[in-house]
């Protein structure tokens, strides 16, 4: 496909890296929507929205083009530096309805052998609908909702079971356990619309119970993205029980760089975590080696340099890149 004359000058005005994004796409197939002048580009930029998902590259920033997901569009955007220019993906479709028909079926009387209506208190929609009501013991001793339910429900009952979780949205991990684990076309759809906008918590979530649900590209982005930003208590510590199972290269890099840079809570988990990595502890956090790592618990920046290279030596990585 050729670039539209009526599209030519937005298309013209595009910085480089944008444009040869762009091309690429074009010459896999992809085409263009829509250009325009406003939201989310200033009227001096300009933007070009694709009738498909773009395929050409990760989504992630790199290359003079930056990466990020424009909530009020409902659309993955690549822009340059200043956003002023975009190429926009189509917005994401949101989940689809829970499956009404069965859901009716479910409410008809059945008159076959050896059929449970999931309204019975035995089936196993009414026990796992049970097991969402979460009082303060099982909320604090973190269990979830009933699995077991799941794996046993008749499809009248995965029905009701959908209709139960879809409505709430995915507010917890418990959400994407169930959603993962009923893997119906709405829990599917619903836990990418929730990857594509949810905290970092609820993204860590989706990475532990749903990994083959996400491109690698993108989870090792979002995992990078979490073990740069998030808190402790908004998703860190999943991330760092997720990087013993999953750690290439960038995963790595990350934990390095935040021994040196991150807040030192977060620093001193990254040094237990990475000398277990490398085989030099025990476990993640090495209790008899605690008081090396509380050393990164320090917002002096030669302190902190002094044993971030004293890590480097114990675990044998060359420093240098990350100083």
């Amino acid at each position: 496909m050729t670039i539209p004359p009526e599209f030519r000058a937005e298309v013209d005005s595009l910085p480089a890296p944008l444009r040869a994004l762009l091309d690429a796409e074009i010459a896999a197939g992809n085409s263009i929507a829509q250009v325009g002048a406003r939201f989310p580009a200033p009227p001096a930029g300009a933007y070009v929205t694709l009738t498909n998902p773009i395929t050409t590259r990760s989504r992630e920033s790199g290359g003079g083009v930056f990466y990020r997901f424009i909530n009020s569009l409902n659309s993955h955007s690549f822009s340059d530096e200043h956003q002023f220019y975009f190429v926009l993906e189509p917005p994401v479709p949101p989940p689809p309805e829970p499956d009404m028909d069965a859901i009716r079926e479910a409410h008809l009387p059945k008159n076959r052998p050896n059929y449970t209506s999931p309204f019975d208190s035995d089936s196993a929609a009414a026990r796992f609908r049970r097991s969402m009501e979460l009082d303060y013991v099982r909320w604090r001793d973190g269990d979830g909702y009933d699995l077991d339910a799941i794996a046993h429900a008749s499809q009248a009952d995965r029905a009701v079971i959908e209709a139960f979780l879809l409505p709430r949205g995915v507010t917890d991990w418990r959400d994407v356990e169930a959603l993962a684990a009923l893997a119906t076309p709405g829990a599917l759809a619903a836990l990418e619309s929730a990857w594509s906008h949810g905290s970092a918590r609820i993204r860590t979530a989706i990475l532990r119970y749903s990994p083959d649900l996400i491109a690698e590209a993108d989870r090792i982005h979002s995992l990078v993205e979490i073990l740069e930003t998030a808190s402790l208590n908004q998703g860190l510590s999943q991330g760092i029980d997720l990087a013993a199972e999953f750690h290439p290269q960038p995963v790595i890099n990350a934990l390095l760089r935040g021994t040196l840079r991150r807040s030192g809570e977060a620093a001193v988990n990254f040094a237990g975590f990475l000398m277990f990595l490398y085989g030099k502890a025990r476990s993640t956090f090495d209790w008899d080696q605690r008081p090396f790592f509380t050393r990164f618990n320090t917002d002096n920046s030669q302190q902190r340099q002094t044993a971030f290279l004293e890590l480097c030596a114990k675990i044998g990585v060359d420093p240098s890149p990350y100083l």
